[in-house]
């Protein structure tokens, strides 16, 4: 339901963040900026090249952990899938959207990928600090894709305030 409109995929945040030569036309510092972001994502929420997640739902479990092992093989379609079916059970899961929301930054979707990480940080308990704070780095990626450098900023603020 969610990702039935697009359904193109790419790499994740950190395989891209980490591949050079793509086709791209960013510049070194962007490349820098872009591997720094990763960075902070990989140490701050990754755990073995997951996002933490308890759930208590032996289904949507199953699915999550689908999900995880689809994207990092590369199969983001499938992976999509999985986190669409996951959804639907437990549709205020904020772990879900925020996972929703890379697999759309990673689609230049930017609009829709900053929507689902809103939504997942207006669902996300305060303490869930690393989760908010992977939703603000992926809020600021997507208005940085969308040429909005001062909201980029802001959520660059909002993502600091998180880690002080």
């Amino acid at each position: 339901m969610i990702f039935k409109i697009a359904r193109r995929t790419a790499a994740t945040i950190a395989i891209a963040a980490s591949i050079t030569g793509c086709a791209t036309t960013s510049t070194s510092n962007d490349r820098a900026q872009q591997d720094l972001i990763a960075e902070k994502l990989d140490s701050y929420v990754f755990q073995e090249g997951a996002v933490r997640h308890e759930v208590a739902d032996e289904n949507v479990a199953r699915l999550w952990q689908e999900y995880n092992i689809m994207r990092r093989s590369g199969n983001t379609s499938s992976a999509k899938a999985k986190l669409e079916e996951a959804i639907e059970l437990t549709p205020r899961d904020p772990a879900l959207w925020s996972g929703a929301a890379e697999l759309e930054l990673e689609e230049n979707s930017h609009l829709r990928a900053e929507n689902y990480a809103a939504k997942s940080n207006f669902l996300a308990p305060i303490g869930n600090r690393p989760l908010r704070y992977r939703n603000w780095l992926i809020i600021q990626r997507a208005r940085e894709g969308r040429g909005d450098l001062l909201g980029a900023r802001q959520a660059e603020i909002e993502s600091t305030k998180l880690i002080e």
